[in-house]
């Protein structure tokens, strides 16, 4: 990987080539370095290919045609919409070539690939997408006046959230669906440019039962494609990978539903102060990065102890104490009936509804 063909990707990223013609022969095609994609999410942008492994992880764009064809790799479930309603789904691994059926009306449709699944580690990769022989892409998507990252943990996931409590845990690939977690309910709700940067089982300090112990969030944040860091170091390459350069995308409002995993699980929990200190640090951070920008801290009831409201309420008062005006609080309650005793789809719905006038209110946008 050379870092000179990096291209700066946050929450959408427009790349610089024009329509090229597939190796196969046929017409029609465009590569993953295209200005006629738009991405959201984190995405390493190369010349053959596009990287991620981010949740929610989205690619639009404009096209009249009878069908669709995606040239990808790498275990991940995909959606595909058109005009903002789902049509079809497909799960990829190896490299394959996988076909959609599209209204085929002659009408130019908005279309997004979604990428539902979590890479925690992994990624998948998009090397191009093809129409049917008659059809033809449209005008680029363009970017929206809103902007929101999304930093958390399997609650912002979305993690099996279409499962229920007693399902088997080898079913967690096919329960897990980004495009129904309440990050990407709210995004789309506010029709904004959006990332979901989320890790189930990492927390800032301390992972759930202390696992991984050396890839915890801050450590995952550093990198344009998390997932394929670890791989990327034992491989030899530089820096495990790509650095995000947080100038890439400048959010206007920031939620942050971190800290789960620091106080869950089997003991030994994370440090309360150390915990404090690390969640500030990322404010802080994030201050310097993006002027202007405004927090959401949002907490929920953990077991055994409840100790994560207390502690995120106590970083929020200091906050309030220093003079902070850019930051709010809530605490929300979920139905954590879904796999593993996570929020069903119908929480994660709910939960999207109690933070959108908040957002809204940070962000200065109607609530519509």
């Amino acid at each position: 990987m050379r870092h000179s063909q990096y291209i700066k990707c946050g929450a959408f990223c427009l790349a610089l080539l024009s329509l090229v013609t597939s190796p196969l022969g046929k017409e029609n095609v465009v590569k993953a370095l295209s200005e006629n994609l738009l991405y959201s999410g984190r995405w390493e942008i190369q010349q053959d290919y596009s990287r991620t492994s981010a949740p929610a992880a989205m690619v639009q764009f404009n096209a009249s045609a009878k069908s669709l064809e995606f040239d990808v790799e790498g275990e991940a479930r995909f959606r595909i919409d058109e005009d903002g309603k789902e049509i079809a789904q497909f799960i990829s691994g190896g490299r394959k070539v996988h076909k959609v059926k599209v209204s085929g009306d002659g009408e130019m449709h908005r279309y997004r690939l979604i990428k539902v699944s979590e890479s925690n580690p992994g990624f998948a990769k998009v090397y191009g997408i093809s129409l049917d022989k008659s059809g033809k892409f449209g005008s680029t998507p363009k970017h929206t006046n809103r902007r929101i990252e999304f930093i958390g943990d399997s609650f912002t996931v979305g993690y099996g959230c279409e499962g229920q409590l007693g399902d088997a845990d080898d079913l967690v690939f096919i329960k897990t669906n980004a495009s129904k977690s309440f990050a990407f309910l709210l995004a789309d709700g506010f029709k904004a440019d959006f990332q979901v940067n989320a890790f189930s089982g990492r927390g800032l300090v301390r992972n759930y039962d202390n696992i991984v112990p050396e890839w915890k969030v801050p450590r995952l944040y550093e990198y344009v494609v998390p997932g394929g860091a670890p791989s990327d170091l034992e491989k030899g390459l530089p820096d495990g990978g790509l650095k995000y350069d947080l100038d890439s995308f400048h959010p206007q409002v920031v939620v942050v539903f971190i800290g789960i995993n620091d106080f869950q699980g089997n003991p030994p929990y994370g440090d309360k102060k150390e915990f404090a200190k690390a969640y500030t640090d990322l404010l802080n951070r994030l201050r310097s990065a993006h002027a202007g920008v405004k927090f959401l801290l949002v907490s929920t009831k953990i077991w055994p102890n409840d100790d994560l409201t207390p502690t995120v309420k106590a970083i929020y008062q200091a906050e309030l104490d220093a003079g902070r005006k850019d930051v709010e609080f809530v605490e929300v309650h979920t139905e954590n009936t879904a796999l593993h005793g996570h929020p069903s789809e119908r929480s994660q719905s709910d939960l999207a509804q109690t933070l959108r006038p908040l957002v809204a209110r940070l962000g200065g946008w109607l609530s519509r």
